[in-house]
């Protein structure tokens, strides 16, 4: 084999090998027979709630909790193999729109599906949005309320046999909450697309993806132009490998981890990046020396929340919650007590 083709073979399992350990996304399952905090969070118009997912022996309800920690409070509880995941509040914050996921079949022919759902909290009701049997990972809220904009993959598969499945081929789709009509606004089938979200003025909305690397893309909701942003930094991945994407309320930054370090045993240390968008370059504001994910910004204050995992390399996810500082001076753990079964 010459010098060139080892080199080449040499990365491509590296890269390969990364993918199995990155893992924790927004459409990543939880592990078999795990309990626990999930990944991601949201928080509540008024900056009051946090509502996240914990999982029960696989199975993850949604609970709500005080922005500042104390008891949980279950907001929705699925049929047992089900799981409530990536909750997202609309913006009078009465209702939260989330993803079921759940798997069929027996062991190597398992397919996994979800559909959209959402809680009125005002009536205390769960509704199916999309009675399908599609790959839907995440949705986000117009700033008027009245429109969901989703992800959806078109297979879940892997595209190659050391990698676990994952959903390919995504679009974008915009769905009418009154009509319950459904609008398809992409026909990309991307490898990936995630972390979607929308500008307060409702102008434009904010993915990742991946083309020969990873990139943010902002795209107007008045003409559909794409903007393709690949921020620069410091990050010791020297290419970004981002995740988790998320605005600021004024439209001018993101927020994101990205790999800031490796630790003892070569594994990727993710930290939290503020990036201006006019000039995007990427400054690192945490210093977790922890796997830093799914930032969110408070509404009306200049923090976050941010998710916290202390065994990112192993079997099982750790997550806890943290609110710091938009700069990362500050930095408090969210304490939650979560309710007996």
């Amino acid at each position: 084999m010459s010098l060139k083709m080892k080199n080449f073979s040499f990365i491509t399992g590296i890269v390969l090998l990364f993918f199995i350990l990155r893992g924790a996304g927004s459409f990543a399952g939880a592990p078999e027979g795990f309990s626990g905090f999930g990944q991601s969070t949201d928080i509540s118009p008024d900056d009051s709630e946090l509502v996240f997912s914990y999982f029960h022996g696989d199975d993850a309800a949604l609970y709500t909790v005080p922005v500042s920690g104390g008891e949980a409070e279950l907001l929705a509880k699925p049929d047992e193999g089900k799981s409530y995941i990536n909750p997202k509040f609309s913006p009078d914050g009465d209702k939260i729109v989330f993803v079921e996921q759940w798997e069929e079949g027996e062991k190597e022919q398992k397919r996994r599906y979800s559909q959209l759902r959402i809680v009125d909290r005002t009536d205390q009701t769960v509704e199916i949005l999309m009675n399908t049997r599609d790959y839907i990972t995440e949705a986000a809220f117009s700033p008027d309320g009245e429109l969901l904009y989703f992800l959806k993959a078109g297979v879940y598969k892997n595209y190659s046999p050391i990698t676990s499945e994952r959903p390919h081929d995504f679009d974008m789709f915009r769905m009418d909450l009154k009509t319950k009509e459904i609008e398809q606004l992409t026909s990309k089938k991307a490898y990936s697309m995630s972390s979607l979200e929308l500008s307060s003025d409702g102008d434009r909305l904010m993915y990742k993806t991946y083309g020969n690397r990873d990139q943010l893309v902002l795209r107007s909701l008045k003409n559909g132009k794409e903007e393709t942003i690949v921020p620069a930094g410091d990050f010791a991945s020297k290419e970004p490998i981002i995740s988790s994407p998320t605005l600021s309320p004024d439209g001018e930054h993101a927020v994101f981890s990205d790999v800031a370090a490796t630790d003892e045993n070569g594994t990727f240390v993710y930290e939290g990046f503020r990036m201006d968008l006019d000039t995007r370059q990427a400054e690192q504001i945490t210093s977790f020396h922890e796997h830093v994910s799914s930032p969110v910004f408070f509404h009306k204050q200049d923090k976050l929340i941010v998710t916290i995992n202390k065994n990112f390399a192993g079997a099982d996810p750790e997550y806890s919650y943290w609110q710091i500082s938009a700069d990362g001076e500050e930095r408090n753990r969210i304490t939650i007590a979560m309710p007996e079964e």
